[in-house]
């Protein structure tokens, strides 16, 4: 596994896809390999999961929450319990999420001062 240079004092992960699948459960998919260690996120017990084949950290079903709530909470618990920044770009992919839960989370990400330019 390369090793990554530290971003702002934390590890940088691009996301490269966001979707909802057929056990609808939100995913956030990395780009290349990620740290075997992100599967103890789960001991936070909010929700969230480290799935190692899909390289994608997980929600449980969505039922109260939206989309783009889960992706903060996703984004907002890796950050302060891995020190990992989950970073995004213009090329991420989006499957199945409904377009104004996508507008929703790229308008709130513009907030975030250590995005891809």
């Amino acid at each position: 596994m390369e090793r990554r240079e530290e971003y702002q004092g934390y590890v940088p992960e691009i996301i490269k896809e966001i979707v909802i699948n057929d056990k609808n459960e939100l995913l956030v998919k990395l780009i290349g390999d990620a740290n075997p260690m992100y599967q103890y996120l789960y001991r936070e017990a909010a929700g969230v999961y480290w799935d190692e084949d899909l390289k994608a950290f997980k929600s449980t079903p969505l039922k109260e929450w939206t989309a783009s709530k889960w992706f903060f909470h996703i984004k907002d618990l890796v950050s302060s319990v891995l020190k990992v920044e989950l970073l995004v770009d213009e090329k991420i992919e989006w499957v199945n999420v409904a377009e104004d839960e996508v507008n929703k989370i790229k308008k709130a990400m513009k907030g975030y001062s250590n995005q891809i330019e």
